[in-house]
């Protein structure tokens, strides 16, 4: 505050007193208050004007932002909301495009840009791109993704691939999305999508759609081998396709939806070319099929404005919808009554049996849970296949208090979950390797082939994993005598006569030979601990790629079979989402974009945000390397120092590159 003010002497004495130099203001000075004052005065000066500071100087809160919740005034939201609504209205958009992750961050820059320059008045137009710098900007943002990616997969020993194909009806392209999941050093599963592609091969051939999955693989330093994982849907394609040089897991939701189709809209199916099983569910049928015609009926009429539930139909694809159809319609059916009066639906609608349309939908319920389980891409899911698929064999065992219609949908879908579902050496592994369920109580005809599968993966695994140094805590394991001992023992003997040295050996009766799976008993005969509850989620499964971090010291060959067996999805779900997601960038009025523009899109919308989680935990990482570095002595220090400040130099640098484009 001293350049404002000037201290008051009298007679070379420094007197209590000091002036401001604006007003000539005279004011107390004392060592307890004399600031103080001067602040006071100077705030309230109206000769004094605070100098704005450099806006782009950095301060201190820049590297530290405070953790306090400001909160926003009424007025601010009201105008905030009432600019939401208007730019839903005069752009014509959904009133779900102002939410999400990338909304929410363009609003978040846009609200910094204008703190940037808090005392001048911006026009909008001026800092918003134009639309061909942003569709350069996400051309320029996915080939940066597209080469972080590539850097990840260089370093991936082990990993499962995710293969789907699909037609986008309004342009009649054929695409197939490849997905990619591995677990890393730290047992987190990570899930990302290689891409979206324009499918150019020749044809449908298996062989020629191996030959395009194993050239966008290529481009990723990834190739398909015996050791590597393929989940796919169980089309004859995708059988032949992947037979060789891979391991191939089917698809379960594929399998489970599958069935329900057939057993919903199926008269027989073909199992092969001289075979033919007849369905046996026409009571379920005829029900189903009265309910999609009505369904179909009223949303073509545009007469469910009227109703309080919205009726939904059911993609070919995915069955499930169809359990979601039923029950909303079952729900509805009583305002159906009266809105389909006068109607040509209105005789099919009589037909339909109340208590039969509930009994369906309440035997269904099951599946429907099991689907949407099995669908989870973000945990593992491999383990619930066996238990699921038993409880839901279970479920259909007939009773005689069974209606018709749910006994004849009961003994097809047992007959087809035996046959047609299933079960690899990959599911008893997740199963056995999952602590809850390694006993195999819901399911005990597994048990035997489950340990006999885990024994054989054990004893490929312990070549690559224990070298010969190396050493495994193995508790109640006797160690055979060395030999140097017996050297000694051998010496000893020589002093002796011939017919002591043809007696038996004297059998230590502690000695036990060598287990080569004791680890595998071990576990098997572990108690859970049910501390690893407090690392579940809601349905009452635990992290299982937790629990097996803990234990890697513990079991390091099963923790190893563990992180690999785990990755794998229970259903190719993974990539299946990329064609609901293309509807919402392949539009009617949106049918110009390009295949290749699309594939980029898609690439970002799904990678992007782990990519930059990702990249920050490295930097994060990095740094705190640096900063370990320079603890080491004061000599040390004024080396490491400047390449810390490299380091931050050229990360500046690479994000300042990346945005160059939007400033064009």
């Amino acid at each position: 505050m001293w350049e404002y003010f000037h201290k008051i002497f009298v007679n070379n004495v420094q007197e209590q007193f000091v002036s401001c130099d604006k007003c000539k203001t005279i004011l107390a000075f004392t060592l307890i208050n004399g600031t103080n004052n001067m602040k006071t005065h100077f705030n309230c000066c109206s000769n004094t004007k605070i100098e704005s500071s450099d806006p782009k100087q950095t301060k201190v809160h820049d590297f530290y932002p405070t953790s306090q919740i400001i909160d926003v005034p009424r007025k601010i939201k009201l105008a905030i909301a009432k600019a939401y609504a208007e730019f839903s209205a005069l752009d014509g958009r959904a009133f779900e495009t102002m939410k999400g992750d990338g909304f929410d961050n363009v609003a978040q820059v846009l609200f910094e840009a204008g703190s940037y320059f808090p005392d001048s008045s911006i026009q909008v137009q001026h800092i918003l791109p134009h639309p061909t710098t942003i569709s350069r900007g996400v051309m320029q943002i996915y080939e940066h993704s597209k080469q972080q990616l590539i850097q990840i997969c260089k370093d991936i020993k082990s990993f499962c691939v995710v293969v789907d194909s699909w037609s986008e009806k309004y342009t009649g392209i054929n695409y197939c999305d490849i997905g990619l999941r591995f677990t890393d050093e730290n047992f987190k599963l990570l899930s990302f999508i290689l891409g979206c592609y324009v499918y150019d091969a020749p044809n449908h051939a298996a062989v020629h759609f191996r030959e395009f999955v194993d050239s966008k693989l290529q481009e990723y330093n990834s190739q398909l081998d015996s050791s590597k994982f393929v989940v796919s849907d169980n089309e004859p394609k995708m059988l032949a396709a992947f037979r060789d040089n891979c391991q191939r897991i089917g698809c379960s939701d594929h399998y489970l939806n599958k069935q329900l189709q057939h057993a919903f809209e199926s008269s027989e199916i073909h199992l092969n070319k001289n075979i033919v099983e007849n369905v046996n569910c026409t009571a379920a049928q005829n029900i189903f099929s009265l309910v999609k015609n009505i369904v179909v009926d009223i949303r073509r009429s545009h007469r469910q404005q009227q109703q309080s539930m919205k009726l939904q139909v059911y993609s070919e694809t995915r069955f499930n919808g169809a359990l979601t159809m039923l029950d909303i319609f079952r729900k509805a059916f009583y305002e159906l009554s009266a809105l389909l009066t006068n109607t040509k639906s209105m005789d099919s609608f009589n037909l339909i049996d109340k208590k039969s349309l509930d009994d369906i939908c309440c035997f269904l319920q099951p599946f429907d849970e099991v689907i949407q389980s099995l669908s989870e891409d973000h945990r593992p899911t491999l383990h619930k296949v066996i238990p699921y698929r038993q409880c839901l064999i279970n479920k259909c065992e007939i009773n005689e208090e069974d209606s018709t219609v749910i006994a004849e949908l009961q003994a097809f879908l047992v007959r087809r979950m035996k046959t047609a579902w299933l079960i690899t050496n990959e599911h008893r592994l997740a199963t056995i390797l999952h602590h809850k369920l390694k006993n195999f109580e819901c399911c005990h005809g597994e048990k035997e082939n489950a340990i006999s599968a885990l024994k054989s993966a054990f004893d490929q695994h312990k070549v690559n994993i224990l070298s010969p140094s190396s050493c495994v805590s193995k508790p109640h394991q006797v160690t055979l005598p060395s030999s140097s001992n017996i050297n000694k023992d051998v010496v000893v003997s020589k002093s002796k006569s011939l017919l002591v040295q043809c007696f038996d050996m004297q059998v230590d009766s502690t000695m036990e030979i060598v287990n080569p799976h004791q680890e595998i008993d071990v576990y098997l005969n572990s108690e859970f601990c049910c501390n690893h509850d407090g690392n579940g989620f809601e349905d009452g499964d635990i992290d299982i790629l937790s629990y097996w971090r803990e234990k890697q010291n513990q079991f390091p060959i099963l923790s190893f079979i563990a992180k690999q067996i785990y990755m794998i999805p229970a259903s190719n779900t993974t990539v299946e989402r990329l064609f609901s997601s293309s509807k919402n960038m392949i539009s009617e009025k949106r049918t110009n974009i390009g295949s290749e523009k699309l594939n980029q899109l898609l690439f970002l919308q799904k990678n992007l945000n782990l990519l930059k989680q990702l990249s920050n935990d490295s930097r994060r990482k990095r740094t705190i390397s640096m900063s370990s570095t320079t603890t080491i002595s004061s000599e040390d220090s004024t080396c490491t120092m400047p390449k810390q400040s490299k380091l931050d130099h050229e990360e500046s640098e690479s994000i300042s590159d990346d945005a160059e484009i939007f400033l064009d």
